[in-house]
C-alpha cells in the first residue's frame, strides 16, 4: 500500500491543505474495511483505478462512490469498503475554500459525496481523462495544479472573514470561544452562523467540536493508539471532565475511547508512507 501527501505551491496554500495519492491492491487480501474520523476538511477525489464503497454513521448500508467526487464536512467517522485495486489522487481544501473557489453552498455536501461532473460540468471530463491517461503522480499533480490555477483566476471574491474564522477554529484544534471570535470579527451571531453554514457546511460551534475530535484522533494515531494518561489528554483538549469527553468521543466516532483504541480500523494501521 502506498500513501503520500504533497504540499501545494505557495500561491495555492491559502486554499489547499494538501494533495494526496493513495494506491493499494485489495484483490489479493479480500474485502478490507477502513474507517476515518472527521478531518475538518472537504475534498475532491479522482479515482483512476476501481472505485469502492462508503458508509456513514447514520446509514445501514454501503454505497458506491462516484468515479470522481466532491465531498464536504464529515460530522462523524465513516467507513470505506475496499475489495479491488484502488488508485486515487485527491485535493484536500481548507475548511471554507471549496465554497470560496467554486461558489458552492457547502451545507449541500455535508456527509455527502456528489459526482463532480454534475457539480462543475463538462470541464471535469477532460480533467478526468488527463488523470487517467498518465501513470505519473507528478503529472497528475501538475494537472490538478493547473485546474486550480485557472479556477483561481475566475473567482470574483477572495478569502473573507468566514475563511479566516474557519481557519482559526481549525488551527486552534477546535478549542475556540465562538462568542469571542464573533466579537473580534464585529459580526452578529445570526449573520455569522448563516455565512459559516454556507461556506463550511455546519455551524461554527459544531465545526469546533468536529475539529477537536478529529485532532484528538490524529494524536491517538501518532501515538499508535497507546495512551498512558487519558486525564492529561482530556485536559489538553479542553473537555470539562471525563464524562463530557466520553460522550463527545462516542458521538463522533460511534465508539467509546477504550473500544476505539482496541478496535479502530484507521488507514494508519495499513499504510506504508513514502
Amino acid at each position: 500500500m502506498f500513501y503520500k501527501k504533497f504540499q501545494p505551491p505557495p500561491h495555492l496554500a491559502p486554499y489547499i491543505e494538501c494533495f494526496y495519492v493513495w494506491e493499494a491492491d485489495f484483490s489479493l487480501t479480500g474485502i478490507q474495511e477502513i474507517e476515518s474520523p472527521p478531518s475538518g476538511f472537504g475534498s475532491i477525489v479522482f479515482n483512476y483505478q476501481k472505485t469502492y464503497n462508503v458508509k456513514t454513521q447514520n446509514c445501514d448500508d454501503f454505497t458506491a462512490v462516484p468515479k470522481t467526487f466532491i465531498t464536504g464536512q464529515a460530522t462523524a467517522s465513516y467507513h470505506l469498503q475496499l475489495s479491488e485495486k484502488v488508485g486515487m489522487v485527491g485535493l484536500v481544501f481548507k475548511p471554507a475554500a471549496l465554497s470560496t473557489l467554486f461558489d458552492l453552498p457547502m451545507y449541500e455536501f455535508t456527509n455527502e459525496r456528489h459526482d463532480l461532473r454534475a457539480v462543475l460540468g463538462k470541464d471535469v471530463e477532460l480533467l478526468e481523462q488527463r488523470i487517467l491517461n498518465t501513470d505519473s503522480h507528478e503529472e497528475r499533480l501538475q494537472t490538478l495544479t493547473q485546474f486550480l490555477n485557472i479556477r483561481l483566476l475566475k473567482i470574483k471574491k477572495g478569502l473573507d472573514r468566514t475563511d479566516y474564522a474557519a481557519n482559526l477554529i481549525f488551527e486552534s484544534k477546535g478549542i475556540t470561544n465562538i462568542n469571542s471570535l464573533m466579537n473580534e470579527l464585529y459580526v452578529c451571531r445570526r449573520q455569522f452562523e448563516r455565512q459559516f453554514l454556507n461556506k463550511v457546511g455546519i455551524s461554527p460551534k459544531y465545526y469546533a467540536r468536529t475539529r477537536r475530535i478529529g485532532y484528538l484522533c490524529m494524536q491517538l494515531a501518532n501515538k499508535k493508539w497507546k495512551i498512558d494518561d487519558w486525564h492529561d489528554l482530556i485536559y489538553q483538549m479542553g473537555y470539562y471532565d471525563q464524562s463530557h469527553f466520553i460522550k463527545e468521543f462516542t458521538t463522533f466516532t460511534g465508539k467509546s475511547p477504550t473500544s476505539y483504541l482496541k478496535n479502530n480500523q484507521e488507514l494508519g494501521n495499513y499504510i506504508t508512507k513514502a
